[in-house]
């Protein structure tokens, strides 16, 4: 039970530590074909703290968050993953 709290935690100090990385590389690239790529990454890194959030603390997060927190990142991982679909196969013009 300490080692998750503890990997909880390291994993919400990382994420916590990349989120500004995400932020900067969505606004620096917002004109570019690329942008829209890493447009959802900042959002999928809040709702994956969102969802570390209560193991690092010891609570247990209401199933309702859960769910909200976990459809947000996998939806914008899909978001993401389709743009670089569209990139890489050329079918965006750059």
């Amino acid at each position: 039970m300490v080692l998750e709290r503890i990997l909880a935690l390291a994993t919400i100090i990382v994420l916590a530590g990349t989120l500004p990385l995400a932020v900067v590389a969505a606004r620096g690239f917002q004109g570019a074909p690329f942008g829209s790529v890493l447009r959802p990454l900042p959002f999928v890194l809040l709702a994956y703290v969102a969802l570390n959030a209560g193991t690092a603390v010891g609570v247990s997060l209401p199933p309702a968050v859960a769910l909200v927190a976990s459809g947000v990142a996998t939806v914008g991982a899909l978001v993401g993953a389709a743009n670089v679909l569209v990139l890489l196969t050329e079918r965006r013009k750059i």
